[in-house]
């Protein structure tokens, strides 16, 4: 019996530090792979793989109490994709999800609006970056 409780751990243990190290690539895969696709200023809100940030109609404000960032991008994805691609990531980026399209990290709140077809039958998202207070 304790023969084979000592190779059944010699055959776990391998098995199940592989399998951790799978779900930690895995992982930082999903975050790594948003590089270069962030809302300008905002620190970390992706802009969601599909659409294209329109940074003509984008603000970026820093005042005593924090920043304020308003961003705009549009591609031809539906309300459904859109927010189920912010309710995956943003948790993953540290942000707590609050409400409907409303996040909060670290002092600040996220909001994020989605108009459908409204540019040529593309879908716009605006997200709202503020001070939580």
């Amino acid at each position: 019996m304790f023969y084979i409780s000592r190779c059944w751990s010699k055959l776990v243990s391998p098995i199940l530090g592989m399998f951790l190290a799978f779900a930690l690539m895995l992982s930082v895969q999903n975050v790594w792979a948003f590089e270069g696709s962030f809302f300008t200023g905002s620190d970390g809100v992706p802009i969601v793989p599909g659409m294209e940030e329109m940074p003509d109609l984008g603000v970026v404000f820093d005042k005593p109490e924090g920043r304020i960032v308003e961003g705009f991008a549009s591609g031809y994805l539906e309300q459904s994709e859109i927010r189920s691609f912010y309710g995956r990531t943003l948790p993953q980026l540290g942000w707590s999800v609050f409400g409907e399209g409303l996040f909060q990290r670290e002092g600040e709140v996220l909001k994020i609006e989605i108009l459908d077809g409204v540019e040529n039958s593309r879908s716009i998202l605006r997200i709202i970056l503020a001070p939580s207070q």
